[in-house]
């Protein structure tokens, strides 16, 4: 009888504790994304789904959906935002149309390296920014990659100066970019990067952009494009993040959330490291099938860059916001000048001019 009391007491006990033991202590959470399976972004994704898993136990199953399985890439702002999914992986210059102060965080012309943007992130103020912009939206935000420098643009016409961009028709998605391009007489279009294959063997664009020479490899854009125009100035890198419900994000313990906070650090800092390190090998592939490589020269960059401060100029007059990143940012910029003058070119990017012999 004594056992058999025991085993009772035991059972009630687990039943009265399992909803806030058992139950509210675990979440499944849908995660949908702006890139397919072949746009190696995904990768970032991917890495920071299995860290969070992983590190909390099972306590949170977080499901990654690649663009197109649940909802379309350009639909998933509002799909989380609404709460129809719990988190998208996104770049956040996707939302301009939203606010243009989204378009900075993803990637601002001349200006942020990775090293800028994981220093102004982390250090700068950046996150508290980020975050505040996103929340108007009833989203929370956690960086989650860092691509090196983006490739340039890939064409079928070269571009060798700022007269050769007049009369192509151009994919790129950020706004800063799409304005200069109209100012010396190119037509930029933006269309997901899943549809951009096809749009250049079909000669529908004569050119675009999209991410990282890696990323560019695999969507094989060595097939449907002959040249290459460096250097990147429009993208000098791009933050990527994922955008998290509100409410959901609320309803996690701070465990939880902290496992999270930890988990896009993580992503952040071994993304940039394993796109850099594809990219020596995609730039030899790209070479190798034939891609002729074309150089801006410097005068015309020189121009490019005065167009660039001309739209944050009329951009900033009219958002708020706008002007409230391109302050900090600066601000930024500037401090940080005279670190970037005395590192020279032992900043990092410099190439040893000789190497030792070692066979």
């Amino acid at each position: 009888m004594k056992r058999k009391g025991f085993v009772c007491f035991v059972v009630i006990i687990v039943l009265a504790l399992g909803t806030s033991v058992f139950g509210q202590d675990r979440f499944r959470w849908r995660a949908g994304s702006t890139w397919t399976p072949a746009i190696n972004l995904i990768d970032s994704d991917r890495y920071f789904v299995k860290i969070v898993n992983e590190m909390s136990g099972g306590r949170i199953t977080m499901t990654h959906h690649p663009a197109g399985e649940i909802v379309p890439a350009f639909e998933l702002f509002d799909a989380v935002a609404k709460g129809a999914l719990e988190a998208g992986f996104d770049w956040p210059s996707y939302w301009a149309s939203k606010n243009t102060a989204f378009d900075l965080f993803g990637s601002v012309n001349f200006w942020f390296t990775p090293g800028d943007y994981l220093t102004w992130v982390y250090h700068g103020g950046g996150l508290q920014i980020i975050r505040e912009v996103f929340a108007k939206y009833n989203l929370y935000y956690i960086p989650t990659g860092l691509t090196p420098s983006e490739s340039g643009f890939r064409t079928n016409k070269p571009i060798r100066s700022i007269a050769d961009y007049k009369g192509l028709t151009i994919r790129t998605p950020l706004a800063q970019t799409m304005w200069i391009l109209e100012q010396i007489g190119a037509k930029p279009v933006k269309i997901p990067g899943g549809e951009i294959y096809m749009a250049l063997k079909l000669g529908t664009i004569d050119g675009a952009e999209f991410s990282n020479v890696s990323c560019d490899w695999g969507m094989k854009f060595q097939e449907v494009t002959k040249y290459w125009n460096v250097p990147c100035w429009f993208q000098p890198s791009s933050l990527l993040g994922v955008m998290i419900n509100m409410d959901s994000w609320k309803k996690l313990p701070k465990d939880l959330q902290a496992i999270m906070e930890e988990a896009g650090k993580a992503a952040v800092a071994w993304s940039n490291g394993h796109w850099n390190w594809l990219d020596a090998a995609a730039t030899a592939n790209f070479k190798k099938a034939g891609t002729t490589i074309t150089v801006l020269p410097s005068e015309d960059l020189k121009k490019l860059e005065q167009l660039s401060v001309k739209f944050m100029e009329m951009e900033a007059a009219k958002n708020p916001d706008y002007k409230k990143v391109v302050k900090s940012m600066m601000a930024y910029l500037q401090a940080f000048a005279p670190v970037r003058e005395w590192q020279g070119e032992w900043s990092f990017g410099r190439n040893p001019t000789i190497y030792p012999k070692l066979d």
